[in-house]
């Protein structure tokens, strides 16, 4: 009995240590995991962070390049609005030359038509000139000899003396008799009077009007001539110079 107890608690014993190596193997096998595990696990962890350097390096080089690319762009921006203005200045001088060169063209034609109405004024200016200067040195006087001259005038204004002075007689002759009269409280006779029963004031009044309505010829002449366009044919052919005057009269 003794016996068998003890080789029952041996086999126990064996299987108690067959169980504990089991256990041991386990815990050899779960330790190797664990091992295995973090070793993986701090392989990751090194992956992971020469991932991150990388990542960061990379992300630093993109970084870069991001700075690159916005100077870049800034530069582009700032290039595209020079070459806008470059445009725009361009645009503008374009404008302003086709400006000066409608206003060179505008001055020129001015300047053309300047020295035409310049050379036609000339050739205006010069029968003018021919024009005035014959009446300076030979209209003027021919045109006033011809009314100092002129028979009927030398009537009307003698005529016109004439009835003045009977006039100024007559009412003076009356004056001064007026005065006898009051003075001498008599009346006086005007039947000696030169003017006696003329009536000198209608006589003045009539060579008055006479001499206001006298018609000149030579002014008829000037009225006619100043009313047509070429007014001075008319007198130059009427009163031709004085060396044509000579030849007439040597002639």
């Amino acid at each position: 009995m003794g016996l068998r107890n003890a080789i029952n608690n041996l086999k126990a014993e064996v299987e108690r240590l067959k169980k504990q190596d089991a256990d041991i193997e386990k815990l050899k096998q779960e330790k190797a995991d664990a091992e295995a595990a973090r070793d993986e696990a701090r392989s990751h962890r090194e992956r992971s962070e020469q991932r991150e350097v990388r990542t960061c390096t990379t992300l630093a080089l993109k970084d870069k390049e991001i700075d690159e690319v916005t100077s870049l762009l800034a530069e582009q921006e700032q290039i595209k609005a020079e070459l806008e203005s470059a445009k725009n200045d361009l645009q503008l001088e374009r404008v302003e030359k086709a400006e000066t060169s409608h206003r060179l063209a505008e001055t020129e034609e001015k300047l053309e038509n300047s020295e035409t109405a310049r050379v036609t004024a000339e050739s205006q200016v010069e029968p003018l000139k021919n024009d005035m200067l014959w009446l300076k040195d030979r209209g003027i006087i021919s045109v006033a000899n011809s009314v100092l001259n002129f028979d009927e005038l030398d009537e009307t204004v003698a005529h016109l003396l004439v009835a003045t002075c009977n006039d100024g007689y007559a009412q003076g002759y009356a004056e001064c008799s007026q005065h006898v009269v009051n003075a001498l409280k008599v009346d006086w006779d005007t039947s000696s009077s030169a003017t006696h029963g003329v009536d000198t004031e209608a006589a003045l009044a009539a060579a008055k009007t006479q001499f206001n309505t006298l018609q000149l010829p030579v002014m008829d002449l000037v009225t006619v001539a100043l009313q047509s366009e070429d007014f001075m044919t008319q007198p130059t052919e009427v009163f031709p110079d004085r060396e044509d005057d000579d030849d007439e009269d040597l002639a």
